[in-house]
């Protein structure tokens, strides 16, 4: 196994990553790295979590010339998230070489990121539509920026960018250094790669090492009717620490929240038409683990990067074996054991064999699958008492109130330690509600809803 050293990299940088605890290349660092040090484009195809930023950020940084104030290299990415966390990853990698970094995105005040780049900023990583407003602001110039990475460009291409990527790679020089990572290389990606690169090297992560070793894989065929039905059903029986439930649309996400809601399931949405204070919410909250599941897009999912994940659901199919790989890929982290699984209906059923051959793999039936024999228990969560008896609670608001599941479940998790899945049976009607808690915890709830309950006698 190689080490960093044997890849080229100046002292302060290898000082940088023993202190940060890197200790061997993961594989698309010691093939890329060696290859951007001698000044070839590379394409690098990769997915979240394989190590990329350091990939093309190594290189990138002892390129820097520290005695030139002027922007040298600029890191476009597709999402303000993805744009914080790979400037944090530049900072921390080029601290002992003093390389000045500034991030430049959207949904922050402009005068903030315009006073940072005037007082300085050798890298830049920016969202393409704030690099566009800086560039045309006159306080971006991009003439001396001999090296420009362009990251997740899959991601780029699905919200609209590519004309925006094609204007900002026009205005840095001809002879530049171009990277382009993407966790796959759709053929609009490819003409962009044959239009601004020059003789560029594909560095593929073959399938087997894409694929996690620690995954446990399952599939569930399902009428599209119970779909809803099954997989509050699967978050119920799984237990979840944390999980991420795949859908294919904006529209999708937020249906499937409310249809689970609506049986119990406290659940969060993230996708691309939330603000971005919304986004910004509902990150923070599952990165804290304040919120356990989160029914996301595959866009608005990029840059998610949270080692606590158990479990990835994908409840619509991907389109392609890569995405699959991609997804799974956000569990079993840091070596830790994790569980996908997928939903399907009768006529997709051939999509599983597909994902078999493509990933290598085998997929498990979910209903002949061993379930985990204990409950997963996150480090931060107080044991689970619910898993005994339950009792009936007659709570004093209904329909007329405004009430839906939802908010019963959301007022009990919120006001007493009890976790969604200890909550069952939730009816609400004209009147008044009725779910069950466990029985050791009843009196508990009934105290301290906010709504007058009491526990129904039997």
């Amino acid at each position: 196994m190689a080490t960093f050293a044997e890849l080229g990299l100046s002292q302060p940088l290898l000082e940088a990553l023993s202190h940060l605890g890197y200790e061997h290349p993961t594989p698309i660092q010691e093939q890329a790295i060696p290859t951007l040090l001698a000044g070839r484009d590379v394409i690098g195809q990769a997915q979240t979590g394989t190590g990329k930023t350091a990939a093309f950020g190594l290189p990138l940084l002892q390129y820097v010339d520290l005695e030139q104030p002027e922007v040298q290299a600029l890191v476009v990415t597709p999402t303000r998230e993805l744009c914080i966390q790979v400037t944090q990853a530049l900072r921390a990698y080029g601290e002992r070489r003093g390389v000045q970094v500034v991030a430049t995105f959207g949904g922050a005040p402009i005068r903030n990121q315009i006073a940072q780049l005037n007082q300085g900023a050798q890298v830049v990583v920016g969202t393409p539509g704030r690099i566009m407003d800086l560039i045309s602001r006159h306080v971006l110039f991009l003439s001396d920026a001999r090296y420009v990475v362009l990251d997740e460009a899959d991601e780029m291409l699905d919200l609209g960018f590519i004309e925006d990527i094609e204007f900002i790679l026009g205005r840095a020089p001809t002879g530049r250094q171009t990277g382009l990572f993407s966790a796959t290389i759709p053929p609009p990606i490819q003409r962009l790669a044959e239009q601004f690169m020059f003789e560029p090297e594909l560095i593929k992560v073959a399938a087997p090492t894409l694929t996690v070793d620690t995954v446990e894989q399952f599939f569930i065929v399902v009428d599209e009717r119970e779909k809803a039905d099954e997989l509050a059903r699967v978050v119920k029986e799984e237990r979840p620490d944390q999980a991420i439930i795949f859908v294919r649309t904006k529209i999708g996400a937020d249906r499937l929240a409310r249809q689970l809601g609506d049986r119990g399931v406290r659940v969060k949405a993230l996708h691309g038409d939330m603000t971005q204070g919304q986004r910004d919410g509902v990150m923070l909250a599952f990165k804290g683990e304040r919120e356990r599941l989160l029914v996301a897009t595959d866009v608005a999912a990029r840059g998610l990067d949270i080692s606590g994940v158990t479990h990835v659901i994908n409840y619509d199919p991907p389109n392609s074996p890569d995405i699959y790989v991609h997804r799974i890929g956000r569990t079993g982290r840091v070596g830790r054991s994790g569980r996908a699984i997928t939903l399907v209906t009768p006529r997709q059923r051939k999509e599983i064999g597909a994902i078999e051959r493509h990933a290598r793999t085998e997929l498990a039936e979910w209903g002949q699958a061993p379930k985990p024999s204990t409950p997963r228990r996150s480090r931060h969560t107080k044991p689970r008492d619910g898993a005994g008896p339950k009792v009936k609670l007659i709570v004093g608001a209904g329909r007329a109130d405004g009430l839906d599941p939802k908010d019963v479940v959301e007022a009990i998790v919120d006001q007493t330690h009890l976790e969604n899945d200890d909550i069952r049976n939730v009816r609400v009607l004209e009147r008044f509600s009725l779910v069950e808690v466990p029985k050791d915890r009843a009196e508990e709830v009934a105290e301290n809803l906010k709504w007058k309950a009491e526990v129904a006698q039997r």
